[in-house]
Parts: C-alpha cells; structure tokens; sequence
C-alpha cells in the first residue's frame, strides 16, 4: 500500500474511532521552507516517508528558484476582498474590505455558484471550473489521496475578509441587521457551492475554515456564536453527513470557551491549536466525543524547541488525548525559521510517538 493510501486509511479510522493503526501524522512544509533547504528536505523525506504522506520526492523539482520572498501585489477575490501578498508563499492580508462601509451590504452581491469554484485568497486566480475541481478529485483518488472539499474561510471567518474586524464585532454584540444580511448571503453562496460538490461521488471530508479565535481568548461571545452561527453550521454539517463524508472544523487561536457550542454542531473532526487552548483543556472538553486533529504550535515548539521539548509534549500529546479506538490525528506546519534538524525532530517524534517505530529516537 502506497503512504497516501496508508494515511487516507488511518486517517479515516481514526475519525471513525475504528481502530487505526498508527496515529494519522503529518508535516506540511511551506514554500519557503521548501525553497530554503531544498535537496536537503528531500532527503528527510525520504528518510521519513510516513510523516510526509502528502509529499512525492519523484516529482518534487526546484528548476524556479525564487530570487527572494519579497513581494508586493494585490488580487482581487469572488467576494470583492483585495488581498495584498508580502512574503512568496505565505498567506495575505485584507487590503480593501468591500462591505467596509455595511451600508453596501443591501447592494453586495456574490456570482452565481454554477460559475465556478473560488480558490482561497484567489491565489493563482478567482476561481477554477467545477470540471476542474472535479479533475483534481479524480487525480487524488488516484493516488490513494483523501478527497477534500474545502470551503475556505466559511462564515464567520469570511465575514472578517469582508468586514473590518471592529466593525464586524460591534455588528454581531448589537444585532445590526446589515451584518444579518451578510451573513445570509455568504451562507447561501457557501451552501450553493456545497451543494454543487455533491454532484461528485466520493468526497471523503469537507473541511470548513473557520478561526474563532485570538491569541488569549475567543474572538466572538459564546451566546453569539450560538444565535447566529450555529444554526447555519448544522444546516451545512447535515448536508454533509448526507454526503457520507467527514465534517472537518478547523479553527485558530483560543477556542476553548466555545467548546459547548462546537460540540452542539457535531462536527467529526476538530482541527485546534494546542498550546493556546491547552492539552488538559483539550482532553477535557472534546477527548473521545469527537476526533482531534491537534494542531502544533508553530510560534514557538516548532521553530524554537529543543529536542527534548518536541519529543516530551509529544509524548504528553499522545498520552492525554489518544484512546485505542482512535480519534487524534497531529497536524504540523513548517515556516520560517524552523531550522533543518527541528524539522528532523519533528519526524523523529512522529515514528516515535506516533507509528511506533524506531525507539532509537
């Protein structure tokens, strides 16, 4: 079995509780970490297959060697959002937000959903054919790749593309019916694009982005998120689950005070950052009601820490958030200025703590 089609199958019982064997882990490299080391991340690739399930090293090539990161351009989104790039490889920021003033809200409209699927940040353009989306989901399920369909940055978080921040939260503590009319309407352009991917059979998880919160605390009140939010979540995880396929609920920052509502949901899969929201919170709350993809902290674990860091809060990882019938999967993201060998250790403790291999670790 290919190690896409070893981690699509872990992946998959690990989200139904059934009995995976191995703990689903994997490190996601970004283009300039690529681009730094090159043949030399290749090469730990190759030593570690099974942490790298997403990465071919045959068609890996650096022919476009990028001169430098910096860059300054803007794009436009579907939605109307300006989105200005800085770094080559790393995601942008809002530039001009389209409903800045909410009054536009009455006259904001979004394209048909028939026209076409939008690419996160329009990035390399506003949106792709659903021919070709659908192109891309049979080349996964060729190589034994998990079929994701993505609504990127879903409904609140959308709303921060479109909305300045300061703005958007004093709409939602006072009920302002623009914002309601907002959200109406990114709902039912998200939905009509949910319902288009149906059409194609074997979608195994649909991943709704959806950051909630800050650094230190949630950005939006429990009760809000409840009342406005929550009703449209269980429409959309619904039509999911008529799908036969995995509902995937990623968020940043501090959630933890959210958890009651998540839970309300029914997601299948919580993708969360674990230092911000704690270890022991994280058991407590979601541990065996649904499955945790635990989210390593890259601000300072991953690009600072020791060895003896990463194998020790993996280690506490795996002891306080797995249970034999599954339900955790680790997800790590690689940025600058991870250094080479923490990208080693990173690997290390995943066939250690992880797959269980190799105790020389």
């Amino acid at each position: 079995m290919s190690i896409a089609k070893l981690f699509r199958d872990n992946f998959l019982r690990s989200a139904r509780f059934s009995h995976p064997d191995f703990i689903p882990c994997r490190i996601i490299l970004s283009r300039p970490i690529l681009y730094t080391y090159k043949e030399k991340i290749l090469e730990v690739i190759e030593r570690f297959p099974l942490a790298f399930p997403n990465y071919d090293v045959s068609s890996m090539k650096f022919d476009n060697v990028l001169a430098t990161f910096d860059e300054n351009r803007l794009v436009r989104d579907v939605f109307g959002t300006v989105w200005r790039y800085r770094i080559a490889g790393l995601g942008p920021q809002p530039h001009e937000y389209p409903l800045a003033d909410l009054d536009r809200v009455w006259s904001w409209e979004l394209p048909d959903p028939e026209a076409g699927y939008p690419i996160g940040y329009a990035d390399p353009k506003p949106m792709i054919s659903w021919e070709e989306l659908f192109e891309i989901f049979d080349k996964a399920r060729e190589r034994g790749d998990l079929v994701v369909f993505s609504l990127h940055h879903f409904l609140f978080q959308k709303l921060m593309d479109l909305i300045p921040l300061n703005k958007l939260l004093l709409a939602i503590y006072s009920g302002d019916k623009r914002f309601l009319a907002a959200l109406e309407k990114v709902a039912n352009y998200q939905l009509g694009l949910l319902k288009i991917a149906k059409r194609y059979n074997g979608i195994d998880v649909v991943a709704f982005l959806e950051d909630l919160g800050s650094q230190d605390s949630p950005l939006i009140r429990p009760q809000h998120l409840k009342k406005y939010f929550l009703p449209y979540y269980k429409i959309f995880f619904d039509e999911v689950r008529n799908m036969n396929a995995f509902i995937y609920f990623h968020s940043d920052g501090r959630i933890i005070p959210l958890a009651n509502v998540i839970l309300e949901a029914k997601p299948d899969i919580l993708n969360i950052q674990d230092i911000v929201n704690g270890i022991e919170n994280i058991s407590a709350h979601f541990k065996g009601k649904l499955c945790i993809d635990l989210d390593i902290d890259r601000q300072h674990l991953i690009p600072y820490g020791t060895k003896e860091k990463i194998f020790s809060h993996f280690k506490e990882v795996v002891e306080k958030l797995n249970i034999e019938l599954g339900g955790l999967m680790i997800h790590i993201e690689v940025y600058p200025p991870t250094p080479l060998e923490n990208i080693v250790f990173l690997a290390e403790a995943c066939y250690r703590y992880c797959f269980n291999i190799g105790s020389r670790y």
